[in-house]
């Protein structure tokens, strides 16, 4: 299976999760100039930018340890521009980053919510 193929499959896999978890679909793919979002998700306190990762084998260090600063900014940057482009207001909009890491052989995602 191909890169994309098998990063399509994972953010399939963590959608499917997300959802049976109770939270909504609000974007996926979301991508711009600054970067791109994985996953955009609602629940009752706001909205959930979510990164998505997948290793094919268990050799999967601390998942934060996977994510460079420069790429926590650059989703950041991006959530800001989904806010704009959705009118709405930083400073009043509930919002979280949150991470899914995905291993071939486990049978459950890791869901780190608020990891950065």
């Amino acid at each position: 299976m191909s890169r994309v193929a098998t990063g399509s499959a994972a953010e399939q896999t963590a959608l499917d999760f997300l959802l049976e978890q109770g939270l909504d679909l609000v974007a996926r793919n979301f991508k711009c100039d600054v970067g791109e979002i994985d996953l955009i998700m609602r629940d009752d306190e706001g909205l959930i930018f979510v990164e998505v990762k997948y290793r094919s084998d268990d050799d999967f260090a601390d998942v934060l340890e996977q994510i460079r600063p420069q790429q926590c900014q650059r989703i950041r940057r991006a959530a800001q521009f989904f806010l704009l482009q959705q009118q709405l207001d930083e400073a009043t909009t509930a919002m979280r980053f949150d991470v899914i890491a995905l291993v071939a052989n486990r049978i459950r995602p890791q869901w780190l919510i608020d990891a950065f």
